[in-house]
């Protein structure tokens, strides 16, 4: 998995969205910018090696969050390309959460995976020429500082 976190340079703020309430695990809870999956037999490659994570350059997961980020928030696709490179890859997390909210404390609905984190940051938020986020991905989205 992959987790991504949208910072607007001029102002320090987060881009968070809140998941859309018909989403099966976590519905209506607000969380990072971004986080999916890589996708095997995608192109651009969306997988990275050992390597790859040795040397932090995980190509495979940067080309992943570009096309999540399209997907759930509607962002220009083109212009995620070309600040793929300023995505920053800080980590890899042991991620665990059972959804015992939406599911109840016996829920079998959860995550577990490990989490690739990355921190991108624009000049700007009013620099992202669309955000549209999908319907069935995303209820809202919100730019915060604390």
């Amino acid at each position: 998995a992959f987790s991504v976190f949208l910072f607007d340079a001029s102002t320090s703020e987060l881009l968070l969205q809140k998941r859309a309430s018909t989403k099966i695990t976590f519905p209506n809870v607000w969380t990072n910018t971004c986080c999916s999956h890589p996708l095997h037999g995608m192109e651009p490659n969306e997988v990275d090696g050992v390597e790859d994570v040795k040397d932090g350059s995980v190509g495979g997961v940067r080309n992943a969050a570009v096309r999540k980020l399209g997907h759930e928030l509607g962002m220009d696709v083109k212009e995620l390309e070309r600040m793929s490179g300023e995505f920053k890859f800080l980590t890899r997390v042991h991620y665990w959460a059972a959804d015992t909210v939406t599911h109840g404390e016996k829920s079998q609905w959860g995550e577990h995976e490990i989490d690739y984190i990355l921190f991108a940051t624009i000049p700007n938020k009013h620099a992202l020429t669309t955000l549209n986020p999908h319907p069935e991905e995303v209820d809202d989205t919100r730019w915060v500082s604390q």
